[in-house]
């Protein structure tokens, strides 16, 4: 199932700022976090307010490490078996909290 914090902080508080190539930016929550093949991904939404998940939107998914202060540092997911991966066990997992 989807684990509720990521090393120790709960997913709740994280508030992930995606940067974009034109200059712009987008705040989002994390929805779930998860390991597929000893890889560890986010699911995020943006954020409408403060805190609240837009759940309007679609699901972005997005490869998560660690830095050095224990803080997530997410990456672009960039080979397509990976990420097609990640998608798969994460519709999986949605489905089975839906029923």
């Amino acid at each position: 199932m989807f684990m509720m914090d990521f090393m120790g902080k709960n997913l709740e508080d994280i508030i992930v700022t995606l940067p974009f190539a034109d200059g712009t930016s987008l705040d989002c929550g994390v929805y779930s976090y998860f390991e597929v093949n000893g890889k560890k991904y986010f699911a995020l939404l943006p954020l409408k307010g403060e805190k609240e998940l837009d759940f309007s939107q679609n699901f972005m998914l997005y490869e998560v490490e660690e830095d050095e202060e224990h803080n997530p540092v997410v990456m672009y997911i960039e080979d397509d078996t990976e990420y097609a991966a990640a998608v798969q066990y994460f519709s999986d997992k949605l489905s089975e909290v839906k029923n």
